[in-house]
């Protein structure tokens, strides 16, 4: 079975559960886009043992209940998952409700996904998943990943273009609202919502209706005309 790389190695501080209405089904496929490998080291970690680690940084594959496959980015460094295994002890956190390290991290993981815009490939992917860990860690106030709560090393160009994502999040609005899957034995995550499948048929009904009316009032002007 094919292991996402991450160490059971560190941890900032214990990142509460929200109780759950029901457990949720949660399946990783693989990554979305590839991935690359970072190094972390965390000084103030609460957990016991080390404090460094390597782990895969790209965007993960996620399935929701058996729907379909969405992106999300991992938010614990001291927790693994397998891909390709159905995990049934997640759980959706109630908006707002995940206990980050940084109390600004649901604002800012917002504004990074309204700086980063669409993901496509494997550098993209593993710099928006540095940023992820510098937001939902990094607890001194300012963001920068080669210092302070937590600080990473990888290639430059993943670390250049997080650095420069966490730059510029004070010049976006504050972007979608961040969804949190949690898991008391594996990593928890986040995702910007995805539509729930009648969600989508509703809205491919209100575009399909929207263009019979437009249809219609064409050929109205036409025969007016």
């Amino acid at each position: 079975m094919k292991k996402l790389a991450v160490s059971l190695v560190a941890a900032l501080c214990a990142l509460g559960a929200t109780t759950a209405v029901h457990a949720d089904a949660v399946t990783f496929p693989g990554y979305a886009h590839g991935s690359q490998n970072v190094t972390f080291t965390v000084p103030n970690a609460t957990h016991t043992g080390n404090t460094t680690g390597t782990a895969g940084a790209g965007g993960l594959l996620t399935s929701l209940n058996g729907g379909p496959s969405f992106t999300s980015y991992c938010v614990d460094l001291y927790q693994d998952i397998g891909f390709n295994t159905a995990y049934s002890d997640y759980s959706v956190a109630a908006p707002g409700a995940h206990n980050f390290a940084n109390s600004n991290a649901y604002t800012d993981l917002g504004r990074l996904y309204a700086t980063a815009g669409v993901i496509g490939d494997a550098l993209h992917e593993a710099a928006f998943q540095l940023a992820v860990w510098e937001i939902a860690y990094e607890t001194t106030g300012g963001y920068n990943v080669g210092s302070g709560s937590a600080f990473f090393s990888t290639s430059d160009g993943v670390r250049d273009l997080a650095s420069t994502w966490l730059s510029q999040l004070g010049n976006h609005g504050a972007g979608p609202s961040i969804g949190v899957l949690e898991s008391a034995g594996h990593q928890d995550v986040i995702y910007a919502p995805v539509p729930e499948p009648s969600e989508i048929m509703l809205m491919v009904t209100g575009l399909i209706a929207m263009g019979a009316f437009a249809k219609r009032r064409r050929k109205a002007k036409t025969a007016a005309a």
